[in-house]
C-alpha cells in the first residue's frame, strides 16, 4: 500500500480521531467561554480558569494547583500574580508549614466561579438535551475514565524515570 492509500484509510477514521475529537471540543467549548462567560469576567484570560478552578476552599498550594490543573510551573507563577492583582486569590503562610504558602480564592473569586458554574450548568442542560441524561451521564464516566488511565500512564512513567 502507498502513502496515499494508507493517507485515505486514515481519512476515512477522521471522525473517530480521539486527538482531532477532544482538540475540537476543547476549542468549542473555549470559544463557548469567551462568549457566555467572559463578558461578566472583563480582563481575565480563559487560560486562568484550570487554574482558578483547582483552588480548593481551605486554600491550596502552588504545587497543587500545578499538578490538579496540568499548568506547567512556569506559567503557574505567572497567573497566580496575575490573579493576586486582579483581587481573585489571596495567599497565606500554611498553618502547617510556615516555609509554604497557601493561596485562597477571595470572594470575587469565589462570586465569579459561581456564576461562571451557573453558564456551565446551563451548557450542560444543552448537553443532556442534545444526547440525552444516560448519554450524558455515560460520557462522564468514560471520560473520567480515560483521565485516570493517561494520569496512571504519567504517574508510572515519573516512578520510571
Amino acid at each position: 500500500m502507498n502513502i496515499d492509500d494508507e493517507f485515505k484509510e486514515l481519512s476515512k477514521k477522521r471522525s473517530s480521531n480521539w486527538p482531532r475529537l477532544i482538540s475540537l471540543l476543547k476549542k468549542h467549548i473555549d470559544n463557548w467561554a469567551l462568549r457566555e462567560i467572559k463578558p461578566f469576567w472583563g480582563h481575565m484570560k480563559i487560560s486562568y480558569m484550570p487554574v482558578i478552578c483547582n483552588i480548593e476552599l481551605e486554600g491550596s498550594t502552588a504545587n497543587e494547583i500545578s499538578k490538579n490543573s496540568l499548568t506547567a510551573k512556569q506559567a503557574m507563577s505567572r497567573t497566580l500574580h496575575e490573579l493576586q492583582d486582579s483581587g481573585m486569590i489571596y495567599s497565606t503562610q500554611s498553618k502547617n508549614d510556615k516555609r509554604k504558602e497557601r493561596l485562597n480564592l477571595t470572594d470575587t473569586g469565589k462570586k465569579f466561579l459561581l456564576d461562571a458554574n451557573l453558564k456551565v450548568d446551563e451548557l450542560i442542560e444543552d448537553y443532556k438535551n442534545l444526547v440525552g441524561e444516560e448519554d450524558l451521564i455515560t460520557t462522564v464516566k468514560v471520560i473520567n475514565k480515560i483521565i485516570a488511565f493517561h494520569e496512571e500512564l504519567e504517574k508510572n512513567n515519573l516512578e520510571e524515570s
